[in-house]
C-alpha cells in the first residue's frame, strides 16, 4: 500500500500562499521569481551567470564567448526560466586569486510559471546556431 501524503501546513497557510511564495511571478513578481532561480544573481528580469576562466588562455574571440552564451541559456531553463533573445558579455573582472577572470553574461527571461509564449523560449541550440530573434513564432 502507498504512503498518504499529508498536505496540511503546520503554520496554517492557504495552498494559495504556498504557490505564491514558490512561484512570485504568478503574484506579480516576476523579477523577484527570477533573482530566487538565479545563482549569480539578477538584473529586474535578467538571468546572471558568471564563469571563471584562466586569464592566461583567455583571448575573448567571440567562439570562446558562444559555448558561454548558450550555457547561460541551458542554465536558465534548468532553474524554470525561459530566455528571451540574446545573451549579452558583460564583462569582465580579474579574479581574487590573481590568475582567472570572471566573465558576466546575461539574458532576458519570463518565468516559466507565467510564460504564454513558451515557443519563443531560446534554447542552447538557438545559441549555437545564431537563431536568438526575439519572437520565432511571428516568422
Amino acid at each position: 500500500m502507498a504512503a498518504t501524503r499529508k498536505t496540511s501546513s503546520k503554520s496554517g497557510e492557504g495552498q494559495q500562499q504556498v504557490r505564491q511564495r514558490q512561484f512570485p511571478a504568478k503574484a506579480g513578481a516576476p523579477a523577484a521569481e527570477v533573482d530566487e532561480r538565479s545563482a549569480d544573481g539578477a538584473k529586474g528580469t535578467r538571468h546572471v551567470k558568471e564563469f571563471v576562466v584562466q586569464a592566461a588562455r583567455w583571448t575573448g574571440e567571440d567562439y570562446q564567448h558562444e559555448a558561454n552564451r548558450a550555457g547561460v541559456v541551458n542554465e536558465a531553463i534548468q532553474r524554470g526560466l525561459h530566455p528571451r533573445g540574446k545573451v549579452s558579455f558583460d564583462g569582465q573582472e580579474e579574479h581574487p586569486d590573481g590568475l582567472s577572470l570572471i566573465l558576466t553574461y546575461s539574458v532576458d527571461t519570463v518565468p516559466a510559471s507565467v510564460d504564454d509564449r513558451p515557443e519563443d523560449t531560446t534554447t542552447p541550440r538557438d545559441v549555437i546556431d545564431g537563431d536568438t530573434s526575439k519572437s520565432k513564432s511571428e516568422g
